[in-house]
């Protein structure tokens, strides 16, 4: 799609050009003319969008604008922990699930394995690729007696980041690469889809000072969606 207003831009500088050549048009009335046409242009079609009328046309041969990083993400049933929960909910919607669990299995809670469903949206080629992206936005903590922060992810890597692993189900393209706390992958085509694993090495000597019906978040980002896991203590 080309805009309308352009194309009126351009007949005004070419009217305005051709003119030019017309010795029986002074120069003032020139100048004067071209100002009109350009002026009229703008306010005609800024006064369209306005009103909620685009200021596009169709031209044949030229495809519309196209969305960028439209996915469909969301948590899988095959999600789990290395506990025996009282019940696991996916909330309507998918980017939210919760693990209930009883005060011995969370003291002792050690891994937390997340699956999440992700569908590459855009409208393309098939040969066409969007960048797809995790980043790890959040780890809840509770507190030592003593009031001390306690993260409820280990650290690794000399303690420089938690000990988060993300990776991909189905063999092949898309891929993925994890650096430090995100993954990015650069060959999500159109249409294509896998099952994201994101795989928290949980801090035991944390979640033991949970106290019944109180809650703890882990949240990160897929393809821009906010996605949460809510550990919560039963009563």
């Amino acid at each position: 799609m080309v805009a309308a207003a352009e194309i009126m831009v351009l007949i005004g500088i070419l009217v305005g050009a051709g003119a030019i050549f017309v010795p029986s048009m002074p120069r003032k009335m020139l100048a004067i003319f071209v100002g009109i046409v350009l002026l009229g242009a703008g306010t005609a079609f800024g006064g369209l969008a306005f009103v909620g009328i685009p200021a596009f046309i169709e031209i044949p041969g030229v495809s519309p604008p196209t969305a960028k990083g439209l996915y469909s993400v969301s948590f899988l049933t095959t999600s789990d922990t290395d506990r025996t929960e009282v019940s696991e909910t996916i909330l309507m919607g998918g980017s939210e699930i919760i693990y209930i669990i009883g005060d011995v299995q969370m003291d002792g809670l050690g891994d937390v394995n997340l699956d999440v469903r992700v569908i590459n949206q855009n409208s393309g080629e098939l040969d066409q690729v969007w960048p797809f992206e995790v980043v790890l936005t959040y780890v809840d903590f509770t507190r030592t007696t003593g009031g001390v922060k306690q993260f409820i992810v280990n650290r690794t890597d000399a303690q420089t980041r938690y000990a988060v692993t993300y990776s991909l189900t189905d063999s092949g393209a898309p891929t993925l690469a994890q650096s430090g706390e995100s993954a990015i992958s650069n060959d999500w085509s159109t249409g294509a889809a896998d099952t994201l694993n994101v795989d928290f090495e949980m801090s035991a000597t944390s979640t033991d000072d949970l106290g019944a019906g109180e809650q703890l978040r882990l949240e990160f980002t897929v393809a821009g969606v906010l996605m949460r896991a809510i550990l919560q203590e039963s009563a």
